[in-house]
């Protein structure tokens, strides 16, 4: 049963990383990420405590599970977004929580004591998820439908027919923010100010919350290089999805107290859109790369923000700088092993780095004059409100 729990949890898991990116909504992206990070979590405990029951074997196999484990499996193939959450919450989830409950009531606490307090968070967790997802109402004739077909499966062991997964290659938007892919000016215009005092504030925390193509990132190559990479990746990327997600809503969070209006703040996603058609190489290569490159900076930026008394500011910045020097190490990882999998020169990564800046600096050379005036002229209003508040 532990075995199961494991490849369920791994499945859920998989399935939120691999839909975040086109989900629109900042809240639901970032529950994505969590609960992608939880199943990670569960799953590795049920893992070690199948490694510690049958010890010294390391080995799991699906076994008579495997029809259960193909349907939820197939919860990733639905239609769109809307009905994927509907299809989690409303049968997945729902599912997976009663059978770990009547783990619960079946086990020896005395006997089983470890397994008891994993499968106890591990339900929270699903219960918890459950409810963060949960897209209300369900208008949709596709989704009810998609809905029916998960539970009937789950009943009869027979994956639904579903829609082949596909990662989708420009990410969705919350259209409560300003629509820009280029959410600051010194993205595209050259010689454009980081800023200074409140500039530097305001332009810290759209940083942060333009994170989340980190989190769509993050989330597409969790899903995406499972299959190579295996499960100590999974565990890792489960983590670093929920990192982005976290250094998102930092920024979410300190323009809300700010009394910034949404719909006046730009949201984009440049470099997420840089990667479209590529390689998931690439996604890890720029995860690992333009997130990290200037993780110096964070320190200086913690130290200003230190001496204007922001310290809100000061806080997020030293806890994403520590979260960022341990991405830095997923990156130069993860990046050799996939190299030295698809049996290539491991220590040829700086070249996959140099193909990313390209990519990049391919995207930035197609923004328009349009593009830069707006760009700018969105910043220099918000900073001038910012400025206007704060006085």
């Amino acid at each position: 049963m532990l075995t199961r729990f494991h490849f369920l949890s791994r499945a859920i898991a998989l399935a939120c990383g691999g839909w975040i990116a086109a989900t629109p909504r900042l809240e639901t992206k970032a529950a994505l990420a969590r609960a992608a990070w939880q199943q990670t979590l569960a799953a590795d405990s049920f893992r070690e405590r199948v490694f510690e029951l049958r010890y010294p074997s390391r080995f799991l196999e699906e076994g008579a599970d495997a029809p259960l484990i193909r349907v939820v499996e197939a919860g990733i193939d639905a239609p769109d977004a809307e009905a994927f959450l509907a299809g989690l919450t409303a049968a997945l989830l729902p599912d997976y929580a009663q059978r770990l409950a009547a783990f619960l009531a079946q086990t020896d606490e005395l006997d089983d004591g470890p397994t008891v307090r994993i499968i106890r968070q591990a339900l929270t967790d699903v219960r918890e998820q459950a409810g963060a997802l949960d897209p209300g109402d369900r208008p949709g004739s596709h989704t009810e439908s998609w809905v029916s077909g998960l539970r009937h499966g789950l009943e009869t062991l027979e994956p639904p027919a579903g829609v082949p997964f596909r990662l989708a290659a420009q990410p969705a938007r919350d259209d409560a923010y300003f629509p820009s892919s280029f959410y600051w000016p010194d993205a595209i215009v050259p010689g454009y100010p980081y800023g200074e005092g409140v500039a530097l504030q305001v332009r810290s925390a759209v940083s942060h919350l333009n994170e989340v193509w980190a989190v769509d990132t993050a989330g597409a190559i969790l899903h995406g290089l499972a299959p190579e990479l295996g499960w100590e990746w999974i565990r890792d990327a489960g983590r670093w999805t929920y990192d982005e997600a976290r250094h998102m809503l930092m920024g979410k969070r300190r323009l809300e107290a700010w009394g910034l209006p949404p719909e006046r703040i730009p949201l984009g996603g440049y470099i997420y859109e840089a990667c479209a058609g590529q390689d998931p190489l690439y996604r890890l290569g720029m995860l690992g790369y333009f997130e990290t490159k200037n993780i110096g900076r964070k320190r200086e930026r913690a130290a200003a923000f230190h001496a204007m008394g922001d310290t809100t500011s000061e806080t997020d910045m030293e806890f994403d700088w520590a979260d960022e020097t341990l991405h830095a190490e997923y990156g130069r990882r993860w990046l050799k092993d996939l190299l030295t999998h698809r049996g290539e020169d491991p220590e040829s990564w700086p070249a996959v780095l140099e193909r990313c800046e390209q990519l990049v600096a391919a995207r930035v050379a197609r923004a328009s004059d349009e593009e830069r005036a707006c760009i700018v002229e969105v910043a220099g209003a918000l900073v001038a409100d910012a400025t206007a508040r704060a006085g």
